[in-house]
């Protein structure tokens, strides 16, 4: 896909997430084809769309389309507990069954999907289990956004060993199309959070003079800015290898530059709004709540720092190019 049709397809996405109702959002990307785009062109449909899902605050279903494909099923995830960069629901045997008690959290839907994909541990093991879903689902969000559409979901539900569908090296390629498509979101987030400090000091005076002229403030912001072309570099780049192992290792790497973006622009934008990115009526608030969610879904960013340390300790980081 060439700079033309990207930004064709940007465009076209922006529009759609901005002038559809929350409610018929995902219908309206099934209506745009945006999972056969998914399909041939992964890397785009992911990166503009997610990046723009950021950008807007919008909520959709995508995240589970790009995640359970890389399982190889269409199911909805049960992702584990917020903070946790490892499964958080369990296999047990129970009177010569499986049984598969899940704690994690999931995306708000009208209705109880009819299959879903739990990563577990089962006998010190991880795996992937594809199963239906018996009970009720999640129909509010809940937490600090509950408007972004995520809340706790439990359950216990008997398994067939056939429904074990994945292990340790499926649930890590799992997990990095979910930290490659989260580094996407938090980039547009965090990037809305920058645009809304710029156009506050380059709009507001204090002792006759624009709050963005004076050096502190220049300072905190260029600092921002630093983060988030090293985190759009770092989204960017995670689609490029194609080796497994390198590529759990890039979408780490993916996931840590932008929560470290989304977090110098929560603590340096807020200080520049001062009081007013405080209030209700000022939309800086919905980006921060958004991306303290985001930031601890599927690992939290020192989590995501030991892991990376621990490779660059086995050698098992990619090698960088020499400066």
């Amino acid at each position: 896909m060439d700079a033309e049709e990207k930004a064709l397809l940007t465009e076209s996405l922006d529009r759609l997430l901005q002038q559809t109702p929350a409610e018929d959002i995902d219908a309206a990307l099934a209506d745009f084809g945006w999972r056969d785009l998914f399909d041939d062109e992964p890397a785009a449909a992911v990166g503009i769309l997610f990046e723009l899902q950021g950008r807007c605050l919008a909520g959709t279903s995508s995240l589970d389309a790009a995640v359970s494909a890389a399982a190889g099923v269409n199911a909805v995830v049960l992702f584990p507990t917020l903070g946790f960069a490892t499964p958080s629901s369990r296999v047990e045997k129970s009177g010569g069954q499986l049984l598969l008690r899940v704690e994690g959290v999931a995306k708000t839907r009208p209705a109880a999907p009819s299959r879903v994909l739990v990563p577990a541990v089962y006998d010190d093991a991880t795996v992937l289990v594809h199963t239906g879903w018996p009970g009720s689902w999640p129909s509010a969000g809940t937490g600090v956004s509950p408007e972004s559409g995520w809340a706790r979901a439990t359950g216990e539900i008997t398994v067939a060993e056939s429904e074990l569908i994945g292990d340790a090296a499926a649930w890590a390629r799992v997990r990095a199309a979910g930290h490659r498509a989260l580094a996407h979101e938090l980039t547009g987030l965090a990037g809305s959070m920058l645009s809304l400090a710029v156009d506050h000091v380059g709009s507001r005076t204090q002792f006759g003079k624009l709050l963005g002229g004076f050096q502190a403030v220049k300072h905190q912001l260029a600092d921002v800015r630093l983060a988030q072309e090293c985190a759009k570099l770092a989204a960017e780049a995670a689609w490029e290898p194609q080796d497994d192992s390198e590529a759990v290792a890039a979408a780490l790497v993916a996931k840590a530059a932008a929560n470290r973006f989304s977090h110098a622009a929560r603590r340096n934008c807020q200080q520049v709004l001062g009081g007013m990115g405080f209030t209700w009526e000022h939309d800086f608030h919905r980006y921060l709540k958004r991306s303290l969610l985001l930031e601890t879904l599927l690992g939290t960013t020192e989590t995501l720092h030991a892991e990376l340390g621990g490779r660059l300790r086995a050698g098992s980081l990619p090698r960088l190019a020499m400066l």
